[in-house]
């Protein structure tokens, strides 16, 4: 009997990630599971560019707004919940589909992961209210305290820097001499792991992102913002795509979505910085095919 096979579709937001996803489940007869930080959340849909209801009928997706924002996941409890659905899927089928482009997520889930201290609650209260009050001043205590992970890190992310000044206030060491992503480490499932990464040119995916940012506000993103006001302030909220309408509420919609082109374009230079130095990850062109991903 072959050994079971996942298939791990990395990229920059916009890269075309789920259509390619889509197509290869198809052929493979598997399904897909969303590895995308925010498309686990029931109520975010236009601003996180959750799958339309054609291409989620085109293929089972597992992932898909199964968890809610007053819950939010981390890299480590999503790996938790999914690491059972990955391991019953490749029982059931011999293969599955991960696609996203949380990559921290993504490594989470396939490998083994760091001993970490544990949250400790007085701690990350005290370093939420600072963030909360002070943000700048946090942020340059991590590029401090830091500079190796705060080098590559999204600043801007609270959880990623409350967390990494967590771990270094309680190991008295490096948040990124303590992590294994990067690095060889050990996969977790007992199968042929294949790591591809959509590789746009930036010109490309400048107007991808572009078209993207203008058709969201089209669909009603305004309102669905609106609708999650009350919300603005959970961790699952700082997100490009919400966060503009909080930080301008008098901005018109043009001005809205220059914006959101803006920050994803940055999140995507981000993205592909961070694919840069992953090993076993091979990049393909924007347009690649399943056809041609399974003769390679």
């Amino acid at each position: 009997m072959s050994r079971p096979h996942i298939w791990m579709l990395h990229g920059p937001t916009a890269s075309g990630k789920t259509a390619l996803a889509i197509a290869l489940a198809n052929k493979l007869q598997a399904n897909v599971l969303n590895c995308d930080a925010r498309q686990v959340y029931q109520e975010l849909n236009i601003g996180v560019a959750r799958p339309s209801d054609e291409e989620l009928a085109a293929a089972h997706h597992l992932g898909i707004a199964s968890h809610s924002i007053h819950s939010p996941l981390t890299a480590m409890s999503f790996a938790q919940w999914a690491r059972p659905i990955v391991q019953e899927e490749l029982s059931r089928h011999g293969h599955l589909v991960i696609v996203g482009g949380s990559g921290l997520y993504a490594k989470a889930l396939l490998y083994e992961t760091d001993a970490l201290p544990a949250a400790d609650p007085t701690v990350r209260t005290d370093l939420e209210a600072r963030w909360n009050t002070d943000r700048e001043a946090l942020v340059q205590e991590l590029v401090r305290r830091d500079p190796a992970y705060a080098a590559h890190a999204d600043l801007s992310n609270s959880r990623r820097v409350i967390r990494a000044l967590e771990v270094i206030t309680l190991s008295g060491q490096p948040y990124s001499a303590q992590r294994t992503m990067g690095r060889e480490a050990k996969a977790h499932f007992d199968a042929d792991l294949r790591e591809i990464a959509l590789w746009p040119p930036m010109e490309a995916l400048t107007q991808r992102i572009q078209q993207r940012s203008g058709q969201m506000l089209a669909k009603g993103l305004r309102q669905e913002a609106e609708n999650l006001a009350a919300y603005k302030s959970l961790t699952a909220m700082q997100t490009v795509g919400y966060r503009e309408f909080y930080a301008h509420p008098d901005a018109d919609d043009a001005s809205i979505a220059s914006l959101i082109a803006t920050h994803t374009r940055q999140y995507a230079k981000r993205q592909l910085t961070w694919l840069k130095k992953q090993t076993g990850v091979r990049p393909v062109e924007l347009g690649t095919t399943a056809e041609k991903l399974l003769r390679a």
